[in-house]
């Protein structure tokens, strides 16, 4: 699956994936920010260069205000140019001089060794998992690569749903959804090992949370899902238009019958440093 496809189908519209993040965010049982419990503890007092690899609208950004250098520069990466003046205003608001590249991850490769004292990636190294080595090569020796990444079975009971009802009307013509393999790509369950070649140290914070929509909350639901759908359907061979409003309609059956749902949506963090170069410390 192409890297741009997916991505560009479900978060080109700038202002919708801001209003899901903070209907998640209502909805969320962890009322805790994992952004902000990422970065605590570190000692972020000489950090001055930092690279948001996926950045989107800035949110992991903005949680370094009052934690670096005033001179300090951010540098957000991104596939979506439409993020950019969003991605600069968040940068404002830290108090951080921003820059920002939508040529996403290949352009990692154009930055020297060193370059960066911090590295943010936040829900989206499962997109690009090969570009750990090149992130351990931008990192100075004492530099932090702080990941956030979804556990295997993150909405588990959305894509259960959606197989289901794939399977009963003979459209199911893969085991995995492609929500499913994105997330397989890098998650709680092999995120250590694949970070592990390039970082001597890692540590590692789970962060457990459910969504709960009530009965009455049901519509929200409906519009998580809709957001989400080209990550369940891209690939497939199948024609979204037609499929959507059927999942859609037995999403709404169904938590209507259950008075709600809850969907599953534990994250873990990956705090790495000590980066390796080549196998060897930098």
């Amino acid at each position: 699956m192409p890297e741009q496809d997916p991505i560009q189908k479900v978060f080109r519209d700038v202002r919708e994936h801001q209003r899901i993040a903070m209907l998640i965010q209502k909805f969320s049982t962890n009322k805790g920010n994992v952004q902000k419990i990422a970065l605590e503890g570190l000692d972020l007092s000489d950090c001055r260069r930092i690279l948001d690899i996926g950045c989107a609208f800035g949110s992991f950004t903005e949680k370094l205000k009052g934690r670096i250098p005033p001179e300090a520069i951010a540098t957000g990466v991104d596939i979506i140019e439409a993020y950019e003046p969003l991605y600069l205003d968040a940068c404002k608001r830290a108090s951080i001089h921003g820059k920002f590249f939508s040529a996403g991850s290949p352009i990692l490769k154009s930055f020297p060794d060193r370059s960066f004292d911090l590295a943010l990636c936040s829900y989206a190294l499962y997109f690009f998992p090969d570009i750990i080595p090149e992130v351990a090569r931008l990192l100075g020796p004492e530099g932090f690569f702080t990941v956030i990444t979804h556990d295997r079975r993150n909405t588990g009971e959305l894509i259960d749903l959606a197989k289901r009802i794939l399977e009963t009307k003979g459209l199911l013509q893969q085991k995995k959804l492609p929500l499913e393999i994105i997330t397989d790509r890098f998650s709680s369950d092999n995120g250590e090992t694949l970070l592990k070649p390039w970082f001597e140290k890692i540590s590692i914070i789970d962060f457990n949370n459910t969504l709960v929509f009530s009965r009455e909350d049901r519509e929200h639901l409906l519009e998580y899902f809709r957001f989400k759908s080209p990550l369940y359907l891209t690939d497939t061979g199948l024609d979204p238009q037609a499929i959507l409003p059927v999942i859609l309609e037995s999403l709404h059956q169904a938590s209507s019958d259950r008075n709600g749902m809850t969907i599953s949506k534990n994250d873990r963090i990956f705090i790495c440093s000590l980066p390796r170069h080549g196998g060897a410390r930098v």
